[in-house]
């Protein structure tokens, strides 16, 4: 005869093998298409803004880390306008988003060499219609350097807008047999952190996406804010 304790035993273990198989993703989905790079798909210039060679970046990839292997593809570029601030772009893409490989946040990157993050909030980027893209602005602080800076996250289809948000986005798709591919998008400048400068960073990070070609745009804001500026 069978006893209580090992059909609990054995309940509990059909129960777990049940778990991970559902928890085992079955499916990858890439917004980036094979064969396309990040670096020719964002223009070189943007409203009055023109893309010029530079080294003032914080970059979230060092050769030999773990972002290293985490990003696949990255993309930094200075850019100046005779009528408004310089402002730093810094794009980092991963094709794969799982517990092992995840996107670093800028706090995290920043912090690591030696910055301090203050004034950390949402907002959102108007870029016309009905899209509106949730950003997190913050305020990076080094020695002589203030840094305003606003960006986002895309995990698969979503936003994340904070480091849980986008631990739980990553989890549903992988309940759903999800391994989602994923973007930081990081936009700043070096200037005294008031409303008009982030408003600035605001302004450029909704001209970018309006420049960037139709079928692209999915690749840095998700399917379903790209479907609402075409």
């Amino acid at each position: 005869m069978i006893a209580r304790r090992d059909l609990l035993l054995g309940g509990g273990l059909l129960a777990a093998a049940g778990t991970a198989a559902a928890l085992t993703p079955r499916n990858h989905v890439v917004l980036l298409p094979k064969g396309r790079e990040l670096e020719g798909m964002i223009p070189k210039r943007i409203g009055s803004w023109q893309a010029v060679p530079s080294d003032l970046f914080v970059l979230p990839k060092t050769e030999g880390s773990l972002a290293d292997k985490l990003y696949n593809q990255t993309v930094t570029r200075l850019y100046e306008s005779p009528s408004a601030l310089p402002i730093m772009l810094v794009m980092a893409y991963g094709s794969i988003q799982n517990d092992a490989l995840q996107l670093h946040r800028p706090e995290t990157c920043y912090s690591a060499v030696g910055f301090q993050i203050s004034s950390s909030r949402v907002e959102n980027v108007d870029v016309g219609g009905r899209a509106l893209v949730p950003v997190r602005e913050l305020t990076a602080t080094a020695e002589q350097r203030i840094e305003p800076i606003i960006y986002w996250t895309r995990i698969g289809d979503s936003l994340p807008t904070t480091g849980r948000e986008q631990r739980w986005s990553k989890l549903e798709q992988q309940l759903a047999g999800i391994i989602p591919d994923g973007i930081l998008v990081r936009i700043s400048t070096v200037a005294q952190p008031d409303a008009a400068v982030f408003g600035e960073l605001r302004a450029f990070a909704s001209a970018m996406l309006t420049a960037v070609a139709p079928q692209d745009r999915a690749v840095l804001v998700g399917t379903t804010i790209s479907n609402r500026l075409r």
